[in-house]
């Protein structure tokens, strides 16, 4: 049975799954203390009970609000007024259910959903700590442990692996809101329980290589291995074309026949000419691509012009070393796909399941390129794999709304359709996906409604608010009004992946596990002198050769840095 000292309302509407309850008299501070333990009182996101005989409904408290009532002389709400009053509603949306075992607090059967509904007059009390820990109790089935209950924070919160992985999951914030120690956290946590793991990490600003030194294997571009006969035809026209003459047709269908004829002239053991397409990843060699386009080029010079524009490209990426990740001379081509998509999905894992793509370093031309081919790669491998599903993959990829926007005309298209084919299809073939972003206003709603977890942080844009709150169920929908109050680390997670919506806060990182993500301190770094000019002329000469400086702890005592680049 309910302590009266945790009830706080009576129920005065009830409509589908929102309940308006009116707060008692009694109620006039934000505490109630019960069996030592301090409960706050009719605070948004916190979690109340509605006891209807051995039925026990819950729900989390989304609004309160006061307004002027009259009251009839029996002391309910009516028209026959003797006097006005101040009355405070609690506005509640209900989530789920439980059905009393014994007489314990704990004592009950939790389930999601809602069949019972309370009455008008039931009572609302504050749900206890030993009733949360029943309600957040570890699940029977594969679970990750990501932080603490923010309104007990006694109380350990886990979420679904298969359902969060398998089913997709987005993490939205702002800058500042704990975004990366976030996602760093729950990637972390997924790999403490997953030693097997397949995933791959698209960090396109340097981000996670400290904070899974122990567990990834880190490729930037000195180490990137994407061969130019990897890309589709649709991204070879972004690379040996560029957009600003994709509408010239005459150069696709140049490159089209050339590329299409190379690649069959290296046509692996074991595949027919005829079996091989313009978009097969075979190898094919830029010098044979170059001979295929001057072979069909017109005699007369009026009409070289598009055959010169292509080959002069290729000549141009072929002399610059930024590109020479992507582009092979011809005595590197080889046939080794299966060497690189064994290092990308960590097949063998090695004591190392997660591959981060260091992206910040690719050049700008082509990284959409290189997005889009690793996008397409990790779907692809799955879609001619055996069935069942015996290498599960988890593509998580950072600045989600750059290479997934909303506008269909500001992305490069390739990428956009890898990462909708995989929001879409992926769970189908063991692909889960993991979007990432700080605006999620700018994201496809499309993918993101594909999303079945978000873990949202704080947001302080209306438009971005305004966005998730579309994107989330009907009957959570009004929660968005917190997120511009959370604090750093804390978020709402609603979805499969957690057994029902839950605001909590993550765990602590230990500092050697922080992402790369620390706000420059301004002040700090003006108060003295720490750059000559040495320091230029070292920046200066990275700068030409186009080599990455090393990661630096900064000393907050004298100002310096510290190595730690290794």
């Amino acid at each position: 049975m309910n302590d009266a000292i945790l009830q706080i309302g009576r129920v005065v509407e009830v409509s589908g799954s929102k309940v308006v309850g009116a707060l008692e008299g009694t109620v006039e501070d934000l505490y109630r203390t019960y069996r030592s333990r301090r409960y706050t009182v009719g605070q948004v996101g916190s979690i109340v009970k509605i006891e209807a005989g051995d039925k026990l409904v819950f729900g989390v408290v989304t609004a309160l609000r006061m307004t002027e009532t009259l009251l009839d002389r029996e002391g309910t709400v009516g028209v026959v007024a003797s006097s006005p009053t101040d009355a405070k509603w609690l506005e509640i949306e209900l989530f789920g259910e439980a059905l009393r075992t014994g007489l314990g607090e704990s004592e009950f059967d939790f389930q999601r959903g809602v069949v019972t509904y309370p009455l008008p007059g039931q009572g609302i009390f504050v749900a206890s700590v030993a009733e949360l820990a029943r309600i957040y109790h570890k699940p029977d089935n594969p679970s990750i442990h990501i932080g603490t209950l923010s309104q007990a924070k006694s109380l350990p919160v886990y979420l679904l692996t298969d359902e969060l992985l398998g089913k997709h999951f987005a993490v939205l914030g702002t800058t500042g809101s704990g975004k990366s120690c976030s996602v760093t956290v729950l990637l972390r946590s997924i790999l403490e329980v997953a030693p097997k793991a397949h995933m791959i990490l698209l960090d396109p600003h340097n981000e996670y290589r400290r904070a899974f030194a122990d567990h990834a294997e880190a490729i930037d571009p000195t180490t990137l291995n994407l061969p130019h006969w990897l890309l589709n035809f649709q991204e070879s026209i972004e690379l040996f074309i560029g957009t600003t003459e994709y509408a010239a047709t005459s150069q696709t269908n140049i490159l089209k026949d050339a590329m299409l004829s190379a690649r069959r002239d290296l046509a692996p053991p074991g595949i027919a000419q005829e079996k091989i397409t313009v978009d097969t990843p075979v190898p094919y060699k830029l010098s044979a691509l170059i001979e295929k386009i001057e072979a069909n080029k017109p005699t007369q010079a009026s009409k070289q012009d598009p055959y010169l524009k292509i080959i002069n490209k290729i000549e141009t990426l072929r002399q610059d070393s930024r590109f020479s990740f992507l582009i092979r001379p011809d005595d590197a081509v080889t046939d080794e796909l299966a060497t690189i998509v064994g290092q990308y999905l960590r097949i063998p894992v090695t004591d190392k399941p997660l591959s981060i793509i260091d992206l910040s370093g690719v050049p700008s031309d082509v990284v959409d390129v290189v997005v889009s081919v690793l996008c397409r790669m990790v779907f692809d491998f799955a879609v001619w794999s055996p069935r069942p599903v015996q290498v599960p993959i988890v593509l998580v990829c950072e600045e989600a709304h750059r290479y997934a926007p909303r506008r269909s005309d500001a992305a490069f298209q390739p990428t956009r359709q890898a990462l909708s084919r995989i929001a879409k299809e992926g769970r189908k073939y063991g692909v889960g996906l993991g979007l990432i972003s700080q605006r999620p206003s700018e994201l496809s709603e499309s993918i993101l409604s594909q999303c079945n977890t978000l873990i949202a942080l704080r947001m302080s844009n209306e438009q971005d608010q305004n966005f998730v709150q579309r994107a989330l169920p009907d009957s959570v929908r009004s929660l968005v009004k917190v997120l511009s109050t959370l604090r750093t680390q804390e978020a709402l997670v609603v979805g499969e992946g957690s057994i029902v919506p839950v605001r909590l806060r993550f765990s602590d990182l230990a500092e050697e596990n922080q992402p790369q993500s620390t706000d420059v301190p301004f002040a700090h770094c003006w108060a003295r002198e720490v750059a000559d000019a040495e320091y230029v002329e070292d920046v200066v000469q990275r700068w030409r050769l186009q080599e990455r400086p090393p990661i630096r702890e900064l000393n907050t005592k004298d100002g310096t840095g510290e190595d730690d680049s290794s």
